[in-house]
């Protein structure tokens, strides 16, 4: 283990959280996902704030919260696949890939992983998957990322994800890798 991680503490959250973990969680994500490589509208990232609790609620809801000298430093969230009629439809269109028969209700989605740019490149974000797929009763799990975020997908592939598709998303504009891996996860 690294000394930065022995620094970092870690807390699940199932189902429910207290909103100031949202605000926290809130302007984490608005501060990674406006920058490069998304470039994202922060106006519309705010509202994590309201379907971040929602996903959380349903089943296969968890949140991973991460903090460095009582700082939030990276969250991940996750729902399972039967709650969530847009992953479905996008897993549905895309040709598939992998030879994977995904029952959705055994598969979870991780919706948001997002860790603070100055704390990159410690194990942080791996440790939040971590957390979030384990002692899971799902059988699978399935993520997304953005085609420009190049380097996460290749750390999602370093990890033993694969790649089930792609999906064009906001209207075209950027398409969407669709990956998968089958819990446990042990990386």
């Amino acid at each position: 283990m690294r000394e930065t991680d022995q620094e970092v503490g870690y807390v699940r959250f199932e189902h429910v959280a207290p909103d100031e973990i949202w605000a926290e969680v809130t302007s984490l994500f608005v501060l990674c996902f406006a920058a490069h490589p998304y470039n994202e509208s922060a106006d519309e990232l705010q509202s994590i704030v309201q379907w971040g609790p929602e996903k959380l609620a349903s089943p296969g809801g968890r949140l991973v919260v991460t903090r460095h000298d009582g700082q939030l430093v990276g969250f991940a969230l996750s729902q399972r696949l039967d709650q969530d009629s847009s992953w479905l439809q996008r897993l549905n269109g895309m040709p598939p890939m992998l030879d994977l028969d995904i029952l959705p209700s055994r598969t979870l989605v991780v919706q948001e992983l997002a860790v603070n740019k100055n704390f990159r490149g410690r194990g942080i974000a791996k440790q939040c998957i971590r957390e979030l797929l384990s002692n899971r009763a799902e059988q699978d799990a399935v993520l997304g990322v953005f085609g420009q975020a190049t380097q996460v997908r290749e750390m999602y592939r370093h990890w033993g994800f694969s790649e089930l598709g792609t999906s064009p998303i906001y209207g075209g504009t950027v398409t969407l890798h669709a990956l998968h891996h089958k819990l446990p996860w042990t990386a």
